[in-house]
């Protein structure tokens, strides 16, 4: 009997699980399907964990959010001496996000920790809030993200109110691989929980500071009541509430919201992928946009981290901004407007985020950080800076559209980038500029970038080994030149090595990761990365040249290439 087999009987015969689980074990007839619901434990990383509904370690559940919720209380309970200790945790509009928030609080409740908990949806954001805010020693924020209605996940959150970078993330992992009986796990009741005052409601009385705290970053106050019709969807997510108080609180009077994606469902009965990086998740709010003579469309996806804008450039077409594009113009609208910042302010990158917004950064003096790909990067460096002092933080992005202006959370926050993307648009809308317009103006000030993503999706063990075969090739055949473009260095952040063709070496100071990025002759580059959270592996490519159309054409040509030489590994 092969192991998954064996793990699988056992939890067919397990008396812990409540029957509606027990049967949906029972009913599983694939073979192919009970081997990858039970080859391995839902991998839990320094993000936490994500993965499809249903019964199965290799699933998200009622039983395995129990486990990982025992296995961080005992890691919190470890790391601090102070007692009692709280968390606050948050959920947002997916399949059984509620049901999983309540069973990890009352984990939580059952290990003695003071919970905090949501009495309704919120975004990701008002969760790294509400842990500072409460001076919470952890959070958890229950959502998928812009993942397929049939996923789920657990995000952890340390004290600083950011997901905990590898260094504690592998002592929560290590934590929760430790819990390996379901009996170990220390649960109360609701009742319990309330009676010993262990588990409190939160909403308003959190949610009105944490929208004060982003209305501090507005930066022409006046500018909000200048008409130019925005149409905004939450995608049937988190963002819906708190973006229409927020601009309710601005008097934003311009605004339409796509009202069949303002209901929370699960299922995103209206969107095909609730994505904001999709351009199909936009397809109503262009119909309502065409509608109204909005000038700019903006979507969220449902934790409310990630915001997506398109920009009307004739009567029937609206052309979509790229994270890296929107990311750009709000440093060149910060910095353009903002001139009382610090001589040591910084923004924040990451190593696969476009060059184009930091080129504009350093034209106004101010310093740029890369970091690896993931917010919990961004949010180590405002922590670090609050003790030193070494730079003062104006904002971070990465091209996944995530960006976070003001300190008042620590991972991506959709809901102050939306505020400002509007009055952005408003602001160069009185100087009749559209945002496509005054990207060209930047980009012939500061050179023409072009970025494109290739995701490629792997299930289960083989695509497991897929993806590292991958990497494996390209390591042991490093480019030497791609689109008639000489290599410059390679990166390999595992290793953690910077190296050029003449051999010469230097160190990589950031923490180690599975990441391998290719720098040409020029400053186009494409890098290699895993995802932390999903089964697939993603290449990064960027492209900067003179001018547009050369841009483009050496984009694809570096594109097509690297397809052909992805068949060989």
């Amino acid at each position: 009997m092969k192991e998954y087999e064996a793990i699988y009987k056992e939890w067919c015969e397990n008396a812990y699980f409540d029957e509606a689980f027990s049967q949906e074990l029972k009913s599983l007839t694939d073979e192919a399907e009970i081997e990858d619901r039970f080859y391995m434990d839902l991998e839990f990383g320094t993000a936490g964990m994500r993965g499809i509904i249903g019964a199965g370690r290799n699933r998200i559940n009622t039983y395995v959010v129990q486990k990982a919720s025992q296995g961080f209380a005992n890691y919190l309970l470890k790391k601090f001496s102070i007692r009692p200790l709280s968390i606050a945790i948050a959920y947002d509009n997916r399949r059984y996000s509620d049901v999983f928030a309540l069973e990890t609080a009352l984990v939580m409740a059952g290990n003695g920790i003071k919970v905090y908990l949501y009495d309704s949806l919120r975004s990701t954001p008002q969760l790294s809030f509400a842990v500072r805010f409460l001076k919470c020693q952890g959070g958890v924020v229950i959502t998928a993200s812009h993942n397929p209605p049939e996923y789920n996940g657990y995000k952890v959150y340390g004290d600083d109110g950011a997901q905990l970078i590898p260094v504690e993330g592998d002592k929560v992992t290590a934590s929760v691989q430790a819990v390996v009986d379901f009996k170990s796990v220390n649960r109360v009741t609701k009742e319990e929980a309330l009676q010993k005052g262990l588990l409190s409601y939160i909403g308003v009385d959190v949610d009105k500071p944490y929208l004060q705290a982003i209305q501090k970053q507005c930066l022409r106050n006046d500018i909000y009541k200048y008409p130019i019709g925005v149409v905004y969807t939450p995608l049937h997510g988190a963002g819906g509430n708190v973006i229409k108080a927020l601009l309710s609180g601005l008097e934003v009077m311009d605004v339409h919201y796509v009202k069949e994606q303002m209901i929370a469902d699960p299922d995103f009965s209206t969107c095909k992928k609730p994505n904001p990086e999709d351009i199909e998740s936009f397809e109503l709010a262009q119909k309502l946009g065409k509608e109204v003579n909005a000038q700019i469309l903006i979507a969220t996806d449902p934790d409310a981290d990630r915001v997506g804008v398109m920009v009307k450039v004739s009567d029937k077409t609206y052309q979509a901004l790229n994270g890296n594009e929107t990311g750009a113009l709000l440093v060149y609208y910060i910095l353009t407007t903002k001139h009382d910042y610090p001589l040591n302010s910084a923004i924040v990158k990451t190593i696969v985020t476009s060059e184009l917004g930091a080129r504009i950064a350093r034209d106004f003096g101010v310093d740029v950080i890369e970091t690896l790909t993931g917010f919990k990067y961004i949010g180590e460096k405002i922590k670090q800076w609050e003790k030193n002092s070494k730079h003062q933080f104006v904002m971070g992005y990465e091209e996944s559209y995530g960006y976070l202006i003001g300190t008042h959370a620590r991972d991506k926050d959709a809901v102050v980038a939306t505020m400002l993307i509007i009055e952005m648009a408003k602001y160069y809308a009185q100087q009749r500029k559209t945002l496509i317009q005054v990207l060209h103006e930047v980009q012939e000030k500061y050179g023409y970038f072009k970025e494109k993503l290739i995701s490629k999706g792997f299930s289960g063990i083989e695509g497991h080994h897929k993806i590292q075969a991958i990497m494996d090739y390209f390591r042991t055949h490093p480019l030497k030149e791609l689109a008639g473009l000489e290599l410059y260095a390679s990166e390999d952040y595992q290793t953690q090595q910077r190296r050029k063709p003449s051999g010469k070496t230097t160190t990589i100071t950031l923490t180690q990761s599975d990441v391998l990025k290719f720098i040409f002759e020029g400053g186009s580059w494409i890098a290699l990365r895993p995802s932390g959270t999903e089964p697939k592996i993603k290449f990064y490519f960027s492209v900067t040249e003179a001018t547009e159309a050369l841009t483009m054409s050496r984009l694809e040509q570096m594109a097509q290439e690297f397809e052909t030489l992805l068949k060989q590994a």
